[in-house]
């Protein structure tokens, strides 16, 4: 079962966070049919978005997390609610590329490392909060560990693996994230290196343990403060009034010559892949509401 795992060691010094992300990946691949290529890219988005919008204190606090690229992936859109209630897409669902072996995909050549992670929050506040860094390596692990460095200024270790395997199904997915508190002794910072270098396959070891196993079994004999779990889950958000706003934003010229040529207008959710039709009255409808608001 999903889950995210937090702790606090050595004496809260160090944050530590495990975790496990599978079902989440394979509810993605179901809904929008995702190439191994695209399964893992979106999955390690999706499992980031995740474990950030499990950090947000408000019930009404949202992000969304765009990794923009120039590889052959296009942009990977995540959107997350509190609570770790997260939904995305990728814009080439179907792309392909040879893979490395071992249930791991190309994603250098996939992503790239000439674009940017785009991270933007809604906490309830004025404006929202914007953060920006570009991308370092493509693999997605590295350059959420710089975002999270540079952006949000909190060195970060980051254990970071989604495994497809010859079915196309997730057959493990999550990681491990180590940020060390400011003035973090030097001798504490060696330590935590040293066990964080052991989660290199990170995916292999969630198929044998869950998130609190992982703290329980590495960090456990350190001082350690745990906290809830909270488990993630794939919720999309769209509702056929939510996308009959598509239909203004077509305009109504636009909207009139789609009826015209074919009877009806479709709208598809990006998120979840359902479609919504609108027939001639229901756009008539639309609009004379819309009038009636303005």
């Amino acid at each position: 079962m999903d889950s995210i795992a937090k702790a606090l060691v050595f004496d809260g010094q160090v944050k530590v966070v495990a975790f496990k992300t599978t079902d989440l990946v394979n509810e993605a691949i179901d809904l929008h049919g995702l190439s191994p290529l695209a399964a893992e890219a979106l999955g390690k988005v999706l499992t980031m978005a995740a474990y950030m919008s499990g950090e947000l204190k408000g019930e009404k606090e949202k992000l969304s997390v765009h990794v923009q690229d120039k590889g052959v992936l296009g942009s990977i859109i995540v959107a997350a609610d509190s609570g770790a209630k997260v939904r995305g897409y990728v814009e080439h669902k179907d792309a392909t590329l040879p893979p490395l072996g071992n249930g791991k995909q190309d994603l250098f050549k996939g992503i790239g490392n000439e674009g940017f992670i785009t991270v933007i929050k809604d906490l309830g506040l004025k404006d929202p909060y914007v953060g920006k860094t570009e991308l370092v390596r493509g693999n997605l692990e590295e350059d959420f560990a710089w975002y999270f460095t540079r952006s949000e200024g909190s060195p970060t270790a980051l254990a970071l693996e989604v495994l497809i395997g010859e079915d196309g199904k997730c057959t493990s997915a999550g990681g491990v994230l180590v940020q060390p508190m400011p003035g973090c002794p030097d001798h504490i910072l060696v330590v935590v290196e040293d066990i964080v270098s052991g989660f290199a396959n990170i995916g292999e070891i969630l198929k044998s343990k869950e998130p609190s196993d992982i703290l329980k079994d590495y960090f456990g004999h350190f001082e350690i403060e745990y906290f809830p779990e909270t488990k993630p889950c794939y919720r999309c958000k769209c509702s056929r009034e939510q996308m009959s706003n598509a239909v203004i934003t077509l305009g109504r010229g636009d909207s009139v010559n789609l009826l015209m040529e074919r009877g009806e207008i479709e709208v598809l959710c990006h998120f979840c892949g359902k479609k919504y039709i609108f027939t001639k009255q229901d756009v008539i409808d639309i609009w004379r509401k819309y009038d009636h608001k303005v």
